[in-house]
């Protein structure tokens, strides 16, 4: 385990002594320099010191002291002031070579200058996507909060701070892909966990009654107060969003509602297009008019999900789209079994290729259509 500090020239009359109290309340360490308390409280196996020219001149005596008391476990790594962009980049890379893959680390801010310790913090959510580090702890020893009384300091541990860069990672997924797998995967998020990732696996494989199922189940979860309130403040902010990207595909027993699944799924088709995943589109888009085309004659029929009844249905539609009829329903069957057959085989045909862009603008076109026929058929 590295502990990784920051040493400062201090005030002009130098830092002063106080107690330093792990964040634990475990154990204390009267010192000077925070670096030495970070030594003996968490027992690292070395000791690396980032220095700037300001601090290899000062007189204090303070790298001599660190030196003695530390012995061999304590290095240095010289580092610019961070006068400049590029001086900041040159701190950064230094501290990100100070540190192998797998490493176990405590990063220590308390005596660093000026936007180093904002800098730390970027440095730690690098090294733990780039490097597979584990992140101890980020400290603080607080001088400015010790009880003057006692002189004794509480040292604070800032690690859940990093781990908010965690939530920001897994909202950026889910806001750019709609995917909450790593929102479930977050420390913290206990029941809804289960929920969630059912929800996410059931929309990314196209198990669309599943995902209507476990919508139902995680929006009951979202309105359950002793629920909410298990889960880490991150998750209380996003609880609306997800409830507004959700809850309208939310359909409790669908094989019994085939009109309400109806509606959910074209609410799913919609989600699947503003978040590009189109191959799930358009295979969705199939099933629908399959679905659609049944329930006409068979409204409310709980065989709408046979097998033998869907190959009837789509017989149907394409006797009549090979008929040329001009009906809203077989155009839209015409325009999907083309696109879908396209992509369906993966590009591996000498005809009728589209290429990648052409095919998304037909399956956005035809969710558009879709969706002008779901406004006007579908109440």
């Amino acid at each position: 385990m590295k502990a990784l500090s920051f040493l400062g020239t201090g005030p002009r009359d130098g830092y002063q002594p106080t107690t330093y109290i792990k964040h634990d309340g475990s154990k204390s360490c009267e010192t000077h320099l925070f670096s030495e308390a970070v030594a003996k409280l968490y027992t690292p196996d070395q000791v690396i010191v980032f220095i700037t020219p300001l601090v290899q001149k000062d007189e204090k005596g303070y790298l001599e002291y660190l030196r003695k008391v530390l012995g061999p476990e304590f290095s240095t790594r010289d580092i610019p002031n961070g006068n400049s962009e590029a001086e900041l980049w040159e701190i950064f890379q230094t501290c990100t070579d100070a540190v192998e893959v797998n490493d176990e680390i405590i990063l220590d801010i308390t005596q660093a200058f000026r936007s180093i310790p904002l800098l730390v913090f970027i440095v730690a959510a690098y090294l733990r996507q780039v490097k597979g580090v584990t992140l101890k702890h980020i400290i603080y020893g607080a001088f400015e909060a010790r009880d003057v009384e006692t002189n004794q300091t509480p040292i604070f541990d800032l690690t859940p701070f990093v781990e908010l860069l965690d939530w920001m990672n897994a909202v950026n997924v889910f806001q750019c892909s709609g995917d909450a797998r790593p929102i479930a995967g977050l420390k913290g998020v206990g029941n809804i966990k289960d929920s969630l990732t059912t929800l996410s696996e059931a929309l990314l494989t196209n198990r669309t009654l599943e995902a209507q199922q476990a919508v139902s189940r995680f929006t009951r979860q979202l309105t359950n107060p002793q629920n909410l309130s298990r889960q880490p403040a991150p998750f209380h902010i996003l609880t609306d969003q997800l409830k507004d990207t959700y809850q309208e595909m939310s359909v409790n027993r669908p094989n019994e509602n085939p009109k309400e699944s109806l509606k959910a799924q074209y609410v799913q088709i919609k989600w699947y297009v503003e978040n590009q995943h189109y191959l799930q589109a358009i295979t969705l888009i199939r099933e629908w008019l399959i679905s659609w085309e049944f329930l006409q004659t068979n409204p409310e029929d709980p065989g709408w999900l046979g097998s033998e009844n869907r190959e009837s249905a789509e017989e149907t539609l394409n006797d009549r789209f090979h008929a040329n009829s001009t009906k809203p329903l077989d155009e839209l069957w015409g325009d999907c079994v083309d696109t879908r057959n396209d992509l369906a085989h993966c590009g591996m045909r000498d005809q009728n290729v589209r290429r990648t862009k052409r095919a998304i603008t037909a399956i956005v076109n035809l969710f558009d259509k879709l969706e002008e026929f779901v406004q006007e058929n579908l109440r």
